[in-house]
């Protein structure tokens, strides 16, 4: 992957990634915390004075950092919250960032490309768009789709011949398997 590419995608989902991060610095700060409690238990069990002065030493340091680290965590998560709650502007960016995904799409497997445009709805709910104001079907990459299953619909199909089917491009099906429902008058819409 070039870095070009790297760049597009770097940030996807900034929405879920932010409060995920503030959970890691609540975890982080609770591990400190215990170690802070670890060093304390062993100063109260040293005999040694100047030992025993030394880990309440590092004790106070761990404890000035704890609370340095749950002062800015407070700080600034919820103002992230609330800037991310409404922010159009992530919408767009992640919308427009997992467009380049499915746009980009290798063929490979199309349950990913399932997944991407399930992202890429969600996220066009948020700014008020619908995804097909910004995708058409026919834009998606797709390996070959067999004449006599097109009118399913089969609107994208990877190289293992599994389909996204449906005007909602929700279904996946295996070639075979829209071949048999299709014999038996199963359609889709």
């Amino acid at each position: 992957m070039t870095d070009q590419n790297k760049a597009v995608f770097f940030s996807t989902h900034l929405h879920d990634d932010l409060p995920r991060a503030f959970e890691d610095l609540r975890r982080i700060h609770g591990e400190i915390v215990d170690m802070i409690h670890v060093v304390e238990e062993a100063s109260d069990l040293s005999t040694d004075a100047a030992y025993k002065k030394e880990l309440r030493t590092y004790a106070d340091g761990f404890l000035g950092a704890s609370d340095d680290l749950e002062k800015w965590m407070i700080t600034y998560e919820d103002a992230v919250n609330a800037q991310l709650a409404d922010n159009h502007l992530v919408y767009e960016r992640d919308s427009y960032q997992t467009l380049n995904r499915i746009l980009q799409w290798d063929k490979a497997d199309v349950r990913q490309l399932a997944r991407w445009i399930r992202d890429l709805k969600e996220l066009t709910a948020h700014i008020g768009l619908t995804m097909p104001y910004l995708l058409h079907v026919r834009q998606i990459p797709t390996e070959a789709i067999p004449a006599d299953v097109a009118t399913y619909p089969v609107f994208v199909m990877d190289r293992q011949g599994y389909c996204l089917c449906g005007m909602e491009l929700e279904e996946i099906l295996y070639i075979d398997e829209v071949r048999e429902n299709m014999a038996e008058g199963k359609l889709i819409r």
